[in-house]
């Protein structure tokens, strides 16, 4: 349900106090219509224990839908050269998703960073193993090539965040193949608003940065008439019974 003209022209205040104009609507839409994020009945087992009626995929919901996934892409790509040039930094951006949502979104991103006005700051990916390869030319690693770190900035990336446990494993490979992992700044794509960010910060990332938060989303679905509010009420009570 839209609120009429209203919404369109002004945009829709979330509860972070962020505004979401009429040109993300229909992102929105697709991230509820395609599975991104799910409400269901039965709860979901998340990897921190918690049970959750709320589900951030970003698997096969992203990668059956070409569109959707340049659409995530694209933005990943501006919220990383938004950074970059903030920070002045000069090394090109390089994305290290943790396996396997987020090797999806750092591919999808430097696919759609390529400007050929403005090459330089075209966005470069690796992949980081499963498992550690213990074969071959690459030898005992967990990320496809050595660090280049005259060359690269590089960047962890994920679909979600709970508790950041999973930022944190990864960062102890990425140290073990010699990336300046604390340094590194982390991209989440959805925070739960359980205790990750606080959790990485303590842990001493340097940069934690959220590209939406659960409860932003989940406020702009109810009032779109996505979702119903009553559904929207119930998981805003979940989340806050599970922040730390």
């Amino acid at each position: 349900m839209h609120k009429g003209d209203t919404m369109d022209i002004f945009g829709l205040t979330l509860p972070s106090g962020r505004t979401i104009l009429d040109t993300d609507f229909e992102f929105l839409r697709m991230m509820v219509r395609l599975g991104f994020i799910r409400l269901s009945d039965v709860p979901f087992p998340l990897r921190s224990g918690i049970l959750s009626h709320v589900y951030v995929f970003g698997r096969e919901d992203i990668t059956d839908n070409i569109f959707f996934e340049r659409q995530v892409g694209a933005r990943i790509a501006l919220t990383v050269d938004g950074f970059m040039q903030k920070a002045q930094e000069t090394r090109q951006a390089c994305l290290i998703g943790i396996p396997t949502a987020g090797t999806v979104l750092a591919q999808a991103a430097a696919m759609m960073s390529w400007d050929e006005r403005r090459e330089a700051a075209t966005i470069s990916h690796r992949t980081m193993r499963e498992q550690p390869k213990r074969h071959g030319a690459h030898g005992d690693q967990w990320v496809n090539g050595r660090p280049a770190l005259e060359r690269h900035c590089y960047w962890l990336v994920d679909n979600v965040a709970t508790d950041g446990e999973s930022k944190v494993e990864a960062a102890e490979r990425l140290i073990a193949d010699g990336y300046p992992a604390k340094e590194m700044p982390v991209l989440i794509l959805v925070d739960r608003q359980q205790g990750a960010v606080a959790r990485l910060k303590r842990e001493g990332f340097a940069h934690v940065i959220v590209m939406y938060n659960l409860l932003d989303l989940t406020y702009a679905f109810g009032e779109l008439g996505l979702w119903p509010k009553g559904a929207v009420r119930g998981v805003e009570e979940e989340i806050r019974a599970h922040q730390r």
